[in-house]
């Protein structure tokens, strides 16, 4: 009496397993640093591998070095799944998401994990379990009756899904890596550069090169303006429409710090701005 009231009273692993779930997305969201962290690293390292471990090899009696094993690697299985998952759908991969990811993961594993034996089997509900008598398999591993076939099979299952998680998951992320660098090596870099000023004049003035390379005809017409220490503007350039590199030689005063800057079309700031100092 008293070992039922016991084992009726306690929880299961699947609902602590769950608990802890929530327990720790909460700290690492909205807790302080010194909930946030275990919460996040608990999250990233243990609790969705013990929610896959216990439905993938719900089957099999696992040793104890397997669960070690595996709580780590499907825990950070499940992090790159949800990040690729993220990243796909258009979400900011920060600490939120990240959250919501793994410990969404997480509970829909334990949900699955909860479903009764006899839905997995095709069972209606009211109906009792078939009992099917096989013969006795035979010794060896070239066993060639049906039920040993079934036993091989489905152990050759076990042993075989995790490989194919893995490759799964290092064939996700080459993707990834290989769709962000292309979509970084697409993108257009606007740069203004500037060579040393020549010698003064004894106009009291200095020779300057500038160049703006890398110009998207989409942001144009540029210009380029030089302005003096008070923001007044000294001179005024007009790049031409289309141009991918724009290369001027400007006059400037030697004893004034001047100021060179890149606008786009209806831009009141400089794009990229250039500072040359005065003359030593």
């Amino acid at each position: 009496m008293n070992a039922t009231l016991i084992r009726e009273r306690t929880l299961s692993p699947p609902v602590l397993t769950a608990v802890a779930t929530v327990l720790c997305a909460a700290g690492a969201m909205i807790g302080p640093a010194a909930l946030a962290v275990p919460g996040g690293l608990l999250l990233a390292f243990l609790l969705p591998g013990l929610a896959l471990t216990d439905l993938i090899f719900r089957y099999r009696v696992l040793s104890a070095v397997e669960r070690t094993v595996l709580a780590p690697a499907l825990s950070m299985a499940t992090m790159i799944v949800a990040g690729l998952g993220l990243y796909v759908a258009g979400f900011t991969l920060d600490r939120i998401s990240w959250t919501l990811g793994t410990a969404g993961i997480t509970l829909a594993v334990l949900a699955l994990k909860a479903v009764p034996e006899r839905v997995w089997q095709g069972e209606e509900e009211g109906t009792e379990p078939v009992q099917v008598v096989r013969p006795p398999m035979p010794p060896g591993p070239f066993a060639t009756s049906a039920y040993g076939l079934r036993v091989d099979r489905r152990r050759l299952f076990t042993q075989v899904l995790p490989l194919v998680l893995v490759l799964g998951l290092l064939g996700g992320a080459g993707w990834l890596s290989y769709a962000g660098s292309r979509s970084s090596y697409r993108v257009t870099v606007t740069a203004l550069s500037a060579e040393p000023p020549g010698a003064v004049t004894a106009a009291g003035t200095r020779q300057l090169e500038v160049t703006a390379s890398g110009l998207v005809a989409a942001d144009g017409p540029y210009t380029v303006v030089v302005t003096d220490p008070n923001g007044t503007r000294t001179s005024t350039l007009a790049v031409p429409a289309g141009s991918r590199t724009f290369t001027a030689a400007l006059t400037i005063p030697a004893e004034s710090r001047m100021t060179v800057g890149l606008y786009r079309a209806g831009d009141n700031t400089p794009y990229r701005a250039v500072v040359i100092a005065a003359a030593g």
